[in-house]
């Protein structure tokens, strides 16, 4: 990449937010810096945009924000959805019906601004107590049904998930794609948790979603050569932003998948990792 990027893409979970969920004063700071310089940042997360509330408010975030990994783009703080990529009504039928099979909640993510809820939730009595905690945590609007037939925006289903041990999202993801395939597009994988257990999240998606792709479609509509982008991160979810964008840092804490795939690593979450990031790609562009 020649001079400084046009665009920088910055994951929050273990990238942005340090181990206690927070934004440091040194990020904060050279995320303002480099928006001074006239290089545009766009969070991208799997969380949905009422999920870090806290944090975009912390960091001053406005503009187009990739949520649900990929699943959609939505302009902040407004909330209002610029692009999704629903799954089909069949294969939400089919997926929701075969984790309900195996004795699973199932959390079904929504496109807010369509369906005027962030989750409906199915069999809530069965949901895995990390569900409950985190969706507390957050105020997210949820509806509870005991059946899919009683779905109203089966249609604006961004994203399917359930939890549990990393045992039981293996088998779930076994059944997943033996009655899907390649329809979808599925990863199971930790998810955040209150006490240091090992809980593992199955995530569901339309086929081809993830980060990369809905930044890369916003690049192509905002006339961005993808070259200019620069993107970090450390988790699965950012596997293919990283190796897609023009540069592709992973912070020092990131999964070893994801460090193959870097064209450089910076300081871990705990160390601003995002801060020394940005002050290297400032100086090579000076």
């Amino acid at each position: 990449m020649n001079g400084i990027p046009s665009l920088l893409v910055v994951d929050l979970d273990g990238t942005l937010l340090c181990p206690r969920g927070q934004v440091s004063q040194a990020n904060r700071e050279s995320l303002a810096a480099a928006r001074r310089v006239g290089i545009e940042v766009m969070i991208a997360t799997g969380r949905t945009h009422m999920e870090c509330i806290g944090t975009l408010d912390a960091i001053g975030y406005t503009g187009p924000l990739v949520i649900a990994s990929g699943a959609a783009l939505v302009d902040w703080p407004s909330g209002m959805t610029l692009h999704s990529t629903p799954l089909q009504q069949e294969d939400t039928l089919l997926a929701a019906s075969t984790l309900q099979s195996l004795g699973h909640s199932v959390m079904l993510l929504k496109d807010r601004h369509v369906a005027d809820v962030d989750y409906t939730i199915i069999d809530s009595d069965r949901m895995h107590p990390t569900s409950s905690w985190w969706l507390d945590l957050h105020g997210v609007r949820c509806r509870h049904i005991d059946d899919l037939a009683q779905d109203d925006s089966i249609e604006s289903t961004l994203r399917i998930a359930s939890l549990g041990t990393p045992e039981e999202m293996a088998m779930a993801a076994e059944a997943i794609q033996a009655v899907l395939g390649d329809r979808v597009f599925w990863r199971h994988w930790p998810a955040v948790g209150r006490s240091g257990e090992c809980v593992h999240m199955l995530e569901i998606f339309m086929h081809g979603v993830n980060k990369w792709t809905m930044v890369s479609q916003y690049c192509h509509g905002c006339g961005i050569n993808v070259e200019k982008v620069a993107a970090i991160g450390d988790g699965l979810n950012d596997i293919e932003l990283l190796a897609g964008a023009g540069v592709g840092i992973a912070v020092e804490n990131a999964d070893q998948s994801v460090l193959a795939v870097a064209d450089r690593t910076t300081r871990s979450h705990d160390e601003d990792g995002v801060a020394h990031a940005i002050e290297l790609l400032m100086d090579e562009g000076s």
